[in-house]
């Protein structure tokens, strides 16, 4: 009798490959398939809660950029698909945790490398800013990342994505809209912190309600709110430095102008609703420019080549631009050096008299001409503008004086005879730029000691005054300055004393009545209504300083505007000008 014999069951041959990994192992990406293949099997991280709140922060990170950005440049609406992209990435890092995801891996480092290539591709081209070309780097590889995500580790690398995201979005915002998205991101952070420390620990958990329970709403409340408020008042208290020592500024994509740009023309809104005239001024409805009229509600009528000073009617307060500077000033706009009698107007505004300036293709930055460089370090103090524009402006480059470099996005800008700076495009909302100026010490000693021997291209343009009201206006201002306790000699304590003495003696006037035909404006003020509007001030000071001798010219331009600690930039309205 034959025993039967036992057959040892056939090995089981291992599995083929598949023909793309064939395909892969045989091409140039060989051996970085390879490389992945043998990595050991990471240890997954199981606690659901940590995933959920990771990819939580990760979120709110995304969107945080997405809101920001769209206060410095066109917004990139990136979490439109990054969002969604990273949620489906955590759920299939989720599912696929246990395994060695070798594939994914692969495609995730070939997606990657073209992300890197974009990024390449946008600083070339010099179309976005870079940080936000950076921003938008950092989001992509996120996305790309949530796809393998199976460690703590993983989470750890999303968790400090978020951060710096969050960082960024912060350093770019300019409103308080991003308040909300930063006190969300606390709140989602620490807890996100105590799960990370307890998954250290092994105390992990795989369900959201064991993580209620853990959980003291008000404690957590407490403290969030104790950490968002010391970090706003911190914030608050820290004094506003230059910042940008890397000398790379905030500037918006470069401007295409078609056609020749000449700088003589000024268009301004507010004057600008019918048509243009023949020299570069604009006509708007009526005869705005000359004789009585309504002003623009939007738009300061002092921002044109000719300005009149008979229009009454008030503005109606608006946003205009948001300024990021250390320092405070006067963002100057345009200067005038021809009175009319009833407003100004620029008198040097002829080709010969404006300079054109071009930067080179490779940066943004305009070098001034030497007349702005009369300034040193030991008299002037640097101060950097980053200007964002938030309603339309006219085609005028508001800046703090000295400046040294303008850094614009359009190829040309002008410079006139009165040191303004004039583009070839009107400003537009969302516009950014940055100028550096060497703003001048006001040494009040110095400025007593200075030369009256003032040179001829200095009395031709700023000592003219109305011949019909020169005699009256200089005794009168004559003898403003007789009354004075002690005398005064210097011309610029003549300048102190007159302009205290206008803001002591007369008054605003809403309801000004019309100028008759003829009628000029200083005359009126000081003899028949006792004041009249803001800017009305300035040019009366400004003939009464020339009727003694004394150079003046109008410069119109916007006060600091209201500061934001917790943005950092000061508020400009159309109602600053």
């Amino acid at each position: 009798m034959t025993r039967p014999t036992a057959t040892a069951p056939a090995s089981t041959p291992a599995q083929d490959p598949s023909r793309l990994e064939q395909w892969i192992r045989r091409s140039p990406f060989g051996p970085l398939w390879e490389r992945l293949a043998a990595l050991p099997r990471p240890q997954p991280e199981e606690s659901i809660p940590l995933r959920v709140l990771v990819q939580a922060m990760v979120t709110v990170g995304i969107l945080a950029t997405d809101v920001a950005a769209a206060d410095v440049a066109d917004p990139l609406w990136i979490s439109a698909w990054a969002i969604p992209a990273s949620v489906v990435g955590a759920w299939w890092s989720w599912r696929q945790r246990h395994k060695r995801n070798t594939s994914t891996q692969f495609g995730i480092a070939i997606a990657m490398l073209l992300a890197l290539a974009v990024f390449l591709f946008n600083l070339a081209r010099g179309q976005v800013d870079t940080r936000l070309a950076l921003a938008e780097l950092l989001i992509h590889l996120q996305v790309l990342h949530s796809f393998d995500q199976p460690r703590r580790k993983d989470l750890g690398y999303s968790m400090v994505i978020g951060l710096i995201l969050i960082g960024v979005a912060g350093t770019i915002s300019q409103t308080l809209v991003f308040a909300p998205l930063l006190l969300i991101f606390v709140a989602i952070a620490l807890p996100v912190l105590v799960l990370d420390y307890r998954s250290q620990l092994g105390l992990t958990s795989r369900r959201i309600k064991t993580l209620t329970l853990n959980f003291s709403l008000r404690r957590w409340t407490t403290l969030v709110l104790v950490v968002v408020g010391l970090g706003l008042a911190i914030f608050a208290a820290l004094p506003r430095f230059p910042g940008y020592q890397l000398r790379t500024f905030p500037v918006s994509s470069p401007i295409q102008f078609e056609g020749q740009f000449d700088g003589q023309t000024i268009t301004n809104p507010g004057y600008v609703r019918e048509g243009v005239g023949g020299d570069g001024t604009g006509v708007g409805s009526g005869d705005n420019l000359d004789g009585p009229g309504e002003l623009d509600s939007d738009f300061y009528y002092g921002f044109n080549t000719r300005m009149n000073q008979n229009l009454r009617g008030s503005l109606e307060s608006q946003v205009v631009m948001r300024v990021r500077s250390q320092a405070p000033g006067f963002w100057r706009v345009l200067s005038f050096d021809h009175y009319t009698g009833q407003g100004w107007e620029v008198a040097r505004n002829d080709e010969e008299d404006i300079q054109i300036l071009r930067r080179p293709s490779w940066s943004y930055r305009f070098i001034m001409p030497p007349t702005f460089k009369a300034l040193t370090p030991a008299t002037s103090q640097e101060v950097v503008q980053s200007y964002t524009v938030v309603s339309e402006l006219p085609n005028l480059i508001p800046a703090m004086y000295s400046p040294r470099h303008v850094y614009f996005p359009t190829r040309e800008i002008a410079v006139d005879a009165e040191n303004s700076l004039r583009s070839p495009v009107g400003l537009s909302p969302g516009l950014t730029y940055t100028v550096v100026s060497d703003v001048p010490y006001r040494d009040r000693t110095r400025l007593q000691q200075a030369s009256t021997d003032y040179p001829n291209r200095i009395r031709n343009h700023y000592l003219e005054v109305p011949e019909a009201i020169a005699p009256e206006l200089r005794a009168f201002t004559q003898d403003i300055l007789d009354s004075a306790p002690s005398p005064i000699t210097s011309p610029y304590e003549q300048a102190l004393y007159l302009s205290q003495y206008l803001k002591q003696t007369y008054t605003i006037q809403p309801d000004l009545p019309f100028l008759g035909e003829g009628e000029d404006l200083a005359e009126a003020f000081l003899f028949n209504y006792s004041g009249g509007y803001p800017d009305h001030f300035s040019t009366v000071l400004t003939l009464m300083l020339r009727s003694i001798d004394v150079p003046a010219r109008l410069t119109v331009g916007f006060s600091p505007g209201d500061f934001n600690p917790f943005t950092g930039f000061y508020v400009v309205r159309n109602t600053d000008a």
